[in-house]
């Protein structure tokens, strides 16, 4: 039955299109020379969000006059925002709400005369025709990554399964030239989130002076996690040896994950769900260490420069772990089942093969 709706609704979309394209509208945006007004979409997650930085930053430094507007959902709205590179952000919502907003949201990016709009990373479909429609003379996504709707680009990749996520973005944009030598992902915090940060220290009696250690147990999908139990025994194990204070991240769905691990670690305080997601990074960047599955404060943590164990297995850190940072150090495993379920796993013995002993060896040194 999905495989009939998703044929159904590629249908629908290929007939709009080439409806439009006969009746030759909207009309598409040229440039006389080289390209100046560019769009980004990237409307997925954390990470997703945080790798195209670097590209961005390619455009912008390729292309100093231009104006680059960036299609994203409310997370990344929160990550980008001061971001130097970035001229304009506009929101894309799921939901009722966002399918009666897609007009007016249509309406505003065509206002913007676009002329090459790049798909970074994207799961609705109805973001291809989005971009079809705002009238950009190029749309430059990856072949087979777009919901079988690669008919709406005018220029497609080849995927590439065996370079990180900042790479592939970077290859995309290189399509008009752009490149950089700087990698690096970068938050834009603000005196106001950081002095949140301040004031919830304050508040919990935690020195600033004090060694602080952050725990990120949770994930988007449980194949991601290290048990609870390893966390509990390496927050409880450098309390003891350091005399730290250790504080637990989550987002508000791993509120009760988050608050029954700080329970059982002596002096543990959680934040999950206190806090918004540029505040949480805040307090990243407050924490001497930060031990986190792969996820999304694990890539906020990046770049952050805070001091990070990244724990992997199943997902390939050479694919989408730390890229260029100093600042982090990997714990790897390779997955036990041939072939790996991935997604619909929710029994992830295969994290086990992390050990505590090894998390805390890497936390002392």
């Amino acid at each position: 039955m999905k495989q009939v709706i998703k044929k159904t609704k590629n249908s629908v979309i290929k007939n709009i299109v080439i409806l439009s394209r006969r009746c030759n509208f909207p009309k598409r945006h040229f440039s006389q020379q080289a390209p100046s007004r560019f769009l980004i979409v990237s409307t997925t997650g954390i990470g997703d969000t945080l790798w195209g930085i670097p590209a961005i930053r390619a455009l912008k430094e390729s292309y100093p006059e231009s104006y680059i507007g960036v299609l994203t959902n409310p997370l990344g709205f929160e990550l980008l925002k001061q971001n130097p590179d970035v001229d304009e952000l506009f929101i894309f919502k799921k939901g009722l709400g966002g399918i009666l907003s897609l007009p007016f949201l249509v309406k505003a990016l065509r206002k913007k005369y676009f002329e090459v709009a790049f798909i970074f990373h994207a799961s609705d479909r109805i973001i291809w025709p989005i971009c079809f429609f705002t009238g950009a003379s190029e749309i430059i996504g990856i072949c087979g990554q777009s919901k079988d709707l690669d008919f709406i680009l005018t220029s497609a990749i080849d995927s590439q399964k065996d370079i990180h996520g900042i790479e592939t973005r970077l290859k995309l944009v290189q399509n008009v030239g752009a490149s950089t030598i700087d990698r690096a992902v970068s938050i834009q915090l603000t005196g106001k989130d950081r002095e949140m940060a301040k004031r919830f220290l304050k508040n919990n009696n935690i020195n600033e002076d004090s060694l602080l250690i952050g725990l990120h147990p949770g994930a988007q999908k449980p194949f991601k996690c290290w048990p609870s139990k390893n966390f509990i025994a390496v927050g409880n194990i450098l309390a003891d040896k350091f005399r730290c204070k250790i504080i637990v991240t989550g987002d508000a769905s791993e509120k009760a994950l988050a608050q029954g691990i700080a329970s059982k670690i002596k002096g543990a305080t959680s934040v999950a769900g206190r806090f918004s997601l540029r505040e949480t990074a805040a307090i990243i960047e407050k924490m001497d260490i930060f031990i986190t599955n792969d996820t999304g404060p694990m890539h906020i943590a990046f770049a952050l420069k805070t001091p990070t164990i990244a724990l992997f297995c199943p997902t390939d850190p050479k694919l989408c772990g730390p890229y260029n940072v100093e600042s982090a150090t990997v714990i790897a495993k390779p997955p036990l089942c041939d072939p790996c379920i991935g997604k619909k796993c929710y029994n992830p013995f295969c994290m086990e093969q992390i050990t505590v002993e090894e998390v805390i060896a890497k936390a002392e040194s």
